[in-house]
């Protein structure tokens, strides 16, 4: 089950600006029987493949695990359960990119008339 290490990982890297967010399929009232019993401590939204943000949409199953850099692009999709050396390693590029800092949008340059 990933729930575990991502409450593990989100209260230890919070504060270095870890944000993890849940996608589920069933209805909220389950969602939130499921939040109490496993003491979730990050939010549970409803999947909706049809209504989720194209980034999003290279989710086909679950568990699906993402890892997004500060600037909005996923460095990692891992698909089924994080285990082993794979939770390991992919702690270690999470710890990485959360010392990266996002990069600033180029302003727009005037156009020369």
């Amino acid at each position: 089950m990933e729930v575990p290490h991502l409450v593990s990982w989100y209260r230890k890297y919070r504060k270095d600006g870890l944000v993890v967010m849940g996608l589920s399929m069933v209805l909220p009232k389950e969602q939130k029987e499921f939040a109490q019993r496993v003491k979730l401590t990050y939010p549970l939204f409803m999947w909706e493949q049809d209504k989720l943000p194209k980034l999003f949409h290279v989710i086909v199953g679950y568990p699906t695990t993402l890892l997004i850099d500060r600037n909005g692009r996923i460095q990692e999709v891992v698909f089924g359960i994080l285990f082993g050396e794979q939770k390991k390693a992919f702690e270690r590029k999470l710890v990485n990119l959360l010392k990266e800092k996002p990069k600033a949008e180029e302003k727009a340059k005037p156009k020369a008339k």
